[in-house]
């Protein structure tokens, strides 16, 4: 997994700065050594799940960081954290119009991202599969994702944490990648146990941005 972890955050990294010349991300998140399954239904689809998880020779780890603002920060989920406190992850997303030819499909899902108090970051997923080198990955967008908090309002990890008043949400972004190996094929069989990583930004939506310029304007305003 240590090869995904140099892949995704560089990039992320290179995300991030191809993004910084217009708004930059506002958040991150990077998650690896999640079980990676899947539901074969037989027919060309099926459905695919990424979760945390702490058995079976997988331990999750993770992090997600709010990059600007006074509450900026980073929440680490340490590996194993799954089981010893309301942190999870799960993602879920579909596979359907599968072309084995070129080892492509589409697909479309939702994630969830818990923290230890059982603060949320949710989005919903849409984007392509393919199947490259014997790997299987996922580039996609992400929209109408909100933080849904619970307590304290703030995002905490097993060590870190920052605000969820995350400016300009819901926030759109990408999933900059979702790697995991192939087993038996570009699904082609229902599998369980794979190991997969994931990494994500999130950015304002355009209409946020409009209304939090707006709103900057007619502070402006008042103030003289």
């Amino acid at each position: 997994m240590r090869t995904f972890q140099a892949i995704a955050l560089g990039t992320l990294s290179m995300a991030v700065a191809a993004g910084s010349a217009v708004a930059g991300p506002l958040v991150t998140f990077t998650y690896t050594n999640l079980n990676g399954l899947y539901a074969d239904n037989g027919n060309g689809t099926g459905n695919f799940s990424a979760l945390a998880v702490n058995a079976g020779g997988l331990r999750t780890d993770g992090s997600v960081s709010r990059l600007v603002g006074p509450g900026a920060g980073t929440a680490v989920f340490n590996p194993g954290f799954f089981g010893g406190s309301n942190a999870d992850f799960v993602l879920n997303l579909s596979v359907f119009n599968k072309n084995n030819v070129f080892g492509t499909a589409q697909g479309a899902g939702h994630f969830t991202i818990t923290d230890t108090l059982g603060n949320r970051l949710e989005g919903d997923l849409s984007g392509d599969w393919i199947n490259f080198g014997g790997a299987t990955f996922f580039n996609g967008a992400i929209s109408n994702s909100f933080f849904v908090p619970v307590l304290a309002g703030a995002f905490v990890g097993n060590s870190g944490f920052f605000a969820t008043d995350v400016p300009g949400q819901p926030l759109d972004g990408s999933l900059v990648q979702l790697f995991l190996d192939s087993p038996g094929g570009f699904f082609n069989n229902s599998f369980n146990g794979v190991s997969t990583g994931v990494a994500g930004q999130l950015v304002p939506t355009p209409a946020s941005i409009a209304l939090l310029g707006l709103g900057g304007l007619i502070a402006g305003r008042r103030r003289r």
